[in-house]
Order: C-alpha cells, then sequence, then structure tokens
C-alpha cells in the first residue's frame, strides 16, 4: 500500500530542484530535495504509531513536520494553526493519547456540531483518492501555482494544497495576509494561477476598489461556507472570473464542484458529484456519499436540480413546521443570497410563547426590510416567509471567516408573541 511518503518520495526524485514552498511573508522558499532532507532530519523514531499533534500556520515548517511524521510512521494531527494557550495543550494531551487504528496516517480534526474537537482517521489511500479527484475535476497541474491562505490542515486545505504538492509537485505559496489589496499583490508578484479560498475573503476582494484582475490567475474556488450570488456576481463583475463553489466533508474530502461557475455565478448549487465520487440522496433528504476517499451519511440534508447538481437544504435538526408543513432554513438562506444587494444570509428557528415555529433571519445588506420582504414574497409561499428581520451592512465572523451564529443569536430581537 502507497504511503504519503513513499508518494511525496517518488516526486522528489522526479522534481528535486524545483521550489515547491515559498513564503509570500519572509521571501524564503524550498525546492523538493530541501523539504525532504529537513523531514529526514525532523523525523522522530518515537512518533511510530503515535499520534503527533502539532499548531503551526502555512509555511514551509507545516510541510516539514507533517511529512516529518509519515517519514517515522506516525499519525499527523494538524490543529487549527490559531489555537494556543491551555486549550493547545489540552487538544494535544487528548490526541497523543488516542488508539488509532492501523494504517491511519493522518487525523482530520474537525469541531462538528458540538464544538469539540472531533477527529476524523484518514488513510494514506484515502487522501491520495481525494486528491486525486480534486485534481482531475478542477484540473489543477503541476505548472500551477496555489496561494495558501486557508489552513493547510483543514479538509479543504489538504485536499487542494497538500496532495497535489505531495503528489504531483504542485507549488504553494504561503501568506498570512488576509488583506485583498496585498493578497492581489502576491497572486501578480508569485504568479499565482489558482485561488482556493472562503467566501468572506471573496466578498472583501469583490468589494475592493479600483483594482484588476492579477493577470496570471485563472480558477478561483470558493468552500468552507455558502457564497452569496451577490458576491459571486461582484467578483465577476469586477475580475472577469467565475467563481467555483466546492462542497465536501472531513469525512470524505471532496464532494460536489461547479465545474464551470456558471451555478455558481447563478446561485443556483454547489455544482455536481466530483470524479469518482458517487452522491445519493436518502429518502429523509441526507446526503450519502461514496468514495476512495470515504464513505458517510452526512447530516447535511439536499436534492437535486434539474441540470443534475446539489442543492443544499439544511442539516438535521434544522427544520421548522409551520402550519403543519416542513420548511428547511437553507432553502431560504439560499433565496436570500440570491437576492441583489444581498452578500450573505443567516437563518433559523424560533419558537413564539405558544411553542409554534417561526423563521427569524440575519441579512447582510444595505437594502430595507420592506424591498427584501417583496422580493422573498416573488419566489417563496407565504408560509416560508420569515417573520423576524435582523439587517446589518456587515455581520459578526469568526475567525476562520464564517458567520458567528452565536454572536447572531444575541443580536436577534426577543421572542415574538
Amino acid at each position: 500500500m502507497k504511503s504519503l511518503w513513499s508518494t511525496w518520495l517518488a516526486t522528489a526524485r522526479r522534481h528535486p530542484r524545483k521550489v515547491v514552498v515559498a513564503e509570500a511573508d519572509t521571501g524564503r522558499s524550498w525546492t523538493c530535495a530541501e523539504l525532504t532532507a529537513a523531514a529526514e532530519r525532523a523525523a522522530n523514531p518515537v512518533w511510530r504509531g503515535r499520534v503527533v499533534a502539532f499548531s503551526l500556520p502555512n509555511g514551509a515548517d507545516w510541510f516539514i513536520r507533517f511529512l516529518a511524521v509519515q517519514r517515522a510512521g506516525g499519525i499527523a494531527a494538524p490543529l487549527d494553526p490559531s489555537l494556543a494557550g491551555e486549550p493547545l495543550v489540552r487538544a494535544t494531551q487528548s490526541l497523543s493519547a488516542l488508539r488509532v487504528r492501523p494504517n491511519v496516517c493522518c487525523l482530520k480534526l474537525t469541531s462538528g456540531t458540538t464544538g469539540e474537537l472531533q477527529p476524523i482517521a484518514c488513510t494514506a489511500a484515502h487522501l491520495l483518492a481525494d486528491g486525486r479527484h480534486v485534481t482531475r475535476t478542477m484540473g489543477i497541474r503541476a505548472t500551477d501555482r496555489n496561494l495558501a491562505v486557508i489552513p493547510l490542515g483543514h479538509s479543504y486545505g489538504l485536499g487542494n494544497l497538500v496532495l497535489p504538492l505531495l503528489m504531483h509537485a504542485t507549488p504553494v505559496v504561503c501568506t498570512q495576509s488576509l488583506l485583498p489589496r496585498h493578497l492581489l499583490q502576491l497572486i501578480d508578484i508569485h504568479r499565482i494561477t489558482v485561488l482556493p479560498i472562503v467566501p468572506a475573503v471573496l466578498r472583501a476582494l469583490a468589494q475592493t476598489e479600483g483594482v484588476a484582475k492579477p493577470d496570471p490567475l485563472r480558477l478561483v474556488i470558493s468552500a468552507g461556507a455558502p457564497l452569496s450570488t451577490e458576491v459571486a456576481q461582484q467578483f465577476f463583475r469586477r475580475f472577469g472570473l467565475k467563481i467555483h463553489n466546492f462542497y465536501g466533508a472531513s469525512e470524505t474530502g471532496g464532494i460536489c464542484y461547479d465545474r464551470t461557475g456558471t451555478a455558481t455565478l447563478s446561485g443556483r448549487s454547489v455544482g455536481k458529484p466530483l470524479h469518482g465520487v458517487t452522491v445519493r440522496i436518502r429518502k429523509d433528504s441526507r446526503i450519502a456519499v461514496s468514495s476512495p476517499a470515504g464513505r458517510a451519511t452526512l447530516p447535511d440534508l439536499g436534492g437535486w436540480n434539474r441540470y443534475g447538481e446539489l442543492r443544499l437544504l439544511g442539516r438535521v435538526g434544522q427544520i421548522a413546521n409551520i402550519g403543519g408543513k416542513k420548511v428547511f432554513p437553507a432553502e431560504v438562506e439560499l433565496c436570500l443570497r440570491n437576492v441583489a444587494g444581498v452578500t450573505d444570509a443567516w437563518v433559523c428557528v424560533r419558537q413564539d410563547r405558544r411553542g409554534n415555529d417561526y423563521l427569524a433571519v440575519a441579512v447582510e445588506t444595505a437594502r430595507p426590510q420592506d424591498e427584501l420582504e417583496r422580493e422573498l414574497a416573488r419566489h417563496l409561499p407565504a408560509w416560508k416567509l420569515p417573520r423576524q428581520y435582523l439587517l446589518r451592512p456587515s455581520l459578526p465572523r469568526t475567525g476562520r471567516g464564517k458567520l458567528d451564529t452565536a454572536a447572531l443569536r444575541k443580536l436577534q430581537p426577543a421572542t415574538q408573541n
């Protein structure tokens, strides 16, 4: 069975002098041969069969540690780079005590719905399959250059940045900056061709005045959170590039991708299944995924549109019962994100004092409530319309760029009668 280390050695032997990691913030760079030598030096024999947790920012040190753990036969557990202090100590101790089955080489760590770290065990076969699905479907080549802004250790980063480098020597340029103008400069200076990013950064880029598309950039990928139609269209008007929605899960890796960018531009879906991935919708509307990268029935709910593309409808437990009829909050969110002038939206189910469900929404927009209500009434039946609105030009976000749902719940007005 092929390991990540043997895969990397084969790649490094083909391209020993190729620069594959560059740090835009320090100006330092590493060839395949230099990364291999550094990983050999760092590999610790005591790691064999053990979980090795580490928290490092994107850069050469991250790749060296990850490769060193693979060289030693350990199980890499890359933590969020923002983790520090006592939380980092607790997470490291907890993970180091785990007993992991043979052949596991990496733990993807997700907070799930509980906020507690949940490790997902991955073999080399799982990760390599995900890398193949991603690179083949998205057309990512050894001649491309990825900009690494998303954390390397997240499932999105592993599939789109780490695996293409290990398998094909696709170079990665790392930066800690999220400033829109600086990112555009880096794309131009380092000849970046592929930008895997999250919607919050795309929104900032789309709203940056007086900038043009960096010439080398050819592919922009959005994942990690829903992307509004308004942001996709703003980005297209400013840079002439369509954003490509990407949907995945830590349990299975990549699932669906919008190959043309048309579905993302119109807000109709997250695309079609990746090459090598089978997706089906169960009777209870849950999404079931099967591929060499992993099998799972997800808590996400979905359905197919008339183009054979996947539409996300919400998550298990996030369904309102209004007048005896089921309403998926995500359906209303999608409708709101397709309204002109709306850059993001969040819908939650609340109960009035009589115990009846109703929908409350938070909308990132400068438009007044009456206009939004008229727009929604054109596309949704009356029983699906929200009863409570919170409108802000900018909604609170977490450090990872996702909407801060805890903060939004606190901002919501009091429960209605």
